[in-house]
């Protein structure tokens, strides 16, 4: 059995080791030792990684009760003596970001009442699920949370993490019963009574609250039946500061204003933005609307079949326009036009019958316009009197316009 130096000692990074087995782990070699400081991966915290002797630790596991550190190169020999040493950053970066967890969780079922039900300590960013739905956590209550949190930061409050016997078990305001072992992670002081946090836990964990810096809680979204909610804890939260000042710095230049004017200015930037489409949109209309006039006065009867040039992005709106114009001129259209090497489709036909156009009422233009779409190898759909598709094959455009327009 391994005699495991982390969980009463988080701060130790060096330690002399003996090799007791020699095993592999995904492929590579593995030791077992007769004590360790590098944390297994569990619970929701990634495996520490270092160097044993000469030989660089990438892995480290608990398979069937065995503490396994998969190392790169040769393994020492069964009995040999080793030192080992944990990646110190690594370690501090787990620590603080699973310690911080621990805190935000009993922020959250403080403030909110939503208990935390799974935890993953990723490698840019951190999540808790949350049994609370979104519409019960909004900006309020995430911003309370991470308000509470960060108090038990700066507090600076004990932490203690050890094995309880049942009656102090028994006295522990534990947010979920142990599943195995005793080992409770507290904060706060238990003899005097004033316990902030107790959950089961195998991590490792900072002596003092203090030390996991500050927790930012990045934002929330459904997941599942609950939410999930992003967050990063020290050092990642001053990266995460950094990362957001230089977006924001970006920002401001790209708008030209100072960093706190980028929120009014990319507002007036978004009015103007849709003002400028509305006044494209009723550009689009009137060019529709002429285009549909001299298709008219150019095929005075019949049918109306025809290969457009939309006069800029967006064919597949502009034919719907053209061809809708068309239709309540009386008219049936076959329409069709190419854009970014996909030809698009848009047939339709008067909801009554009127001059020029007899029968047109009876043509099922969804019908239509789904075998035009087949013959372009793509789709397409829609009601009886207005229609569109589009398909790859562009060279197939004018064969599939005729076919759908014949008997028109």
């Amino acid at each position: 059995m391994t005699e495991r130096l982390y969980l009463d000692d988080p701060d130790r990074l060096t330690f002399e080791a003996r090799v007791v087995g020699v095993r592999t782990l995904a492929g590579r070699p593995a030791v077992v030792l007769d004590r360790t400081a590098f944390y297994p991966e569990g619970g929701g915290q990634p495996a520490d990684r270092g160097r044993l002797g000469g030989a660089a630790v990438v892995d480290v596991q608990e398979v069937d009760g065995e503490v396994l550190h998969a190392l790169e190169g040769a393994p020492p020999d069964a009995g040999a003596p080793v030192p080992g040493e944990v990646d110190a950053v690594r370690r501090r970066d787990h620590l603080q970001q699973h310690h911080g967890q621990h805190l935000l969780s009993a922020a959250f079922e403080a403030t909110a009442g939503a208990h935390t039900v799974s935890f993953h300590l990723g490698a840019e960013t951190c999540t808790i699920d949350l049994d609370a739905a979104p519409a019960s956590l909004g900006e309020e209550r995430l911003r309370a949370a991470e308000a509470r949190a960060n108090d038990l930061v700066f507090r600076d409050l004990p932490v203690t993490a050890r094995d309880f016997a049942p009656a102090e078990l028994a006295a522990l305001p534990l947010r979920k019963a142990p599943e195995k072992g005793a080992r409770i992670v507290v904060v706060g002081d238990p003899a005097r009574g004033e316990v902030v946090d107790a959950s089961p836990c195998g991590g490792t964990h900072p002596r003092r609250t203090g030390a996991v810096g500050a927790i930012a809680v990045l934002g929330a979204q459904r997941w599942g039946g609950g939410t999930r909610v992003e967050f990063v804890c020290g050092a990642r939260a001053v990266r995460a500061l950094a990362e957001a000042r230089g977006r924001l710095a970006a920002a401001a230049a790209s708008l030209r204003c100072a960093p706190a004017e980028v929120p009014a200015a990319t507002a007036r930037l978004a009015a103007e933005s849709a003002q400028r489409r509305k006044d494209l949109d009723r550009l689009a209309a009137a060019l529709a609307e002429g285009e549909a006039d001299r298709l008219a006065t150019a095929q005075p009867a019949g049918a109306v079949r025809a290969v457009l040039a939309p006069p800029a992005p967006g064919a597949a709106g502009y034919l719907r326009a053209v061809a809708s114009g068309l239709a309540a001129r009386g008219r049936a259209a076959f329409l069709g036009a190419v854009e970014d090497g996909r030809a698009h489709l848009a047939f339709a036909r008067p909801r009554e019958a009127g001059p020029g156009a007899p029968g047109a009422v009876r043509l099922d233009m969804g019908a239509r316009v789904r075998e035009a779409a087949a013959r372009l190898g793509g789709k397409g759909g829609g009601a009886p009197d207005l229609a569109q598709g589009s398909g790859p094959d562009a060279a197939a455009l004018e064969e599939a316009l005729a076919a759908a327009a014949h008997g028109a």
